[in-house]
């Protein structure tokens, strides 16, 4: 079960507790360093910095990812990419072997580039290297994603694509599509002074905004589903969230998808530092019970 779990993860694990906590529906919306794993067109609307990220399984002993990433760059040329590590350990064999526990780990390292086309078109890719590794062997692949993202107020929408090119084949690294269409309501607005010898000159500054509603939709045209006529290739998954800041620097969030059910959370932040929080209720379709998310973001 746990290595039937593990291989799964990199190709649409959900990363980022700010993400999770509004249920997976941050296609459109991506704008932190993990914005190459949601959609690498969206990377040139994000926030430079750094962030670790790390999640629980509460329900499941010995299973945990950890997260690193990072974005820089210009206004309208980012460069961006990451770390992420799944690990576990798990019994192997039989009491008479040396051997009774193994551990195994999937990693997935990433580099990302992505252009701004005009004011509000992105476009990146992102290239993955898979290495996935037990007691007894190892084995890797490479993974190309396609990215676009469109922001002009109140509306954001993106697409992306995992794995277009895979040389492991679509058994192990399957290609899917995703795509994401959100509303940025009550914009965050800042005055502030323009002085011009004995002139002076208020103007409004817009930073962002208080409210976000955002619906994701995923195409895995790989998976089968059961139906009424039998089994069927290609399912479809939905998610949906809700993020609401009150302060600059305090947001509240609640989710729900298909996949995994009710998600809630929260984002703290002090100057350049941001913590963000996720749990999951563990109503979810695959069975690991529930989940808890962090993530840290050290802005630049």
């Amino acid at each position: 079960m746990f290595v039937a779990i593990l291989l799964a993860y990199p190709v649409y694990q959900p990363i980022d507790a700010r993400a999770c906590g509004m249920g997976g529906a941050f296609t459109a919306i991506a704008d932190n360093a993990f914005s190459y794993y949601w959609n690498p067109g969206a990377m040139v609307f994000g926030n430079t910095g750094c962030m670790f990220y790390y999640q629980s399984y509460m329900d499941v002993p010995n299973l945990n990812i950890a997260a690193l990433a990072f974005l820089t760059g210009r206004r309208n040329m980012r460069f961006g990419g990451g770390w992420i590590r799944t690990g576990t350990k798990f019994e192997s064999g039989d009491d008479y072997d040396l051997i009774n526990e193994a551990a195994a780990s999937d990693n997935m390292f990433s580099i990302a580039f992505a252009g701004k086309i005009g004011r509000y078109i992105g476009v990146g890719a992102v290239l993955h290297r898979y290495l996935f590794s037990t007691f007894d062997g190892s084995a890797g692949g490479i993974g190309f994603d396609l990215g676009f993202a469109y922001r002009r107020k109140p509306i954001a929408f993106g697409v992306m694509a995992r794995n277009v090119l895979s040389s492991s084949g679509d058994e192990y690294y399957p290609t899917f599509y995703r795509g994401g269409l959100a509303f940025l309501l009550l914009p965050k607005v800042k005055l502030r002074k323009i002085v011009k010898g004995d002139r002076v000159r208020v103007v409004k500054e817009f930073y962002g905004y208080r409210v976000a509603l955002s619906f994701d939709a995923e195409w895995r045209p790989w998976a089968i589903k059961e139906t009424e006529e039998g089994w069927k290739e290609g399912v479809l998954h939905w998610y949906t969230g809700i993020e609401y800041a009150p302060l600059d620097m305090f947001g509240l969030r609640l989710g729900y998808s298909d996949l995994e059910k009710f998600s809630f959370g929260f984002t703290f932040g002090y100057r350049n530092f941001i913590f963000d929080f996720s749990y999951n209720l563990g109503e979810n379709e695959n069975g690991i019970g529930r989940m808890m998310r962090t993530s840290l973001t050290m802005r630049m």
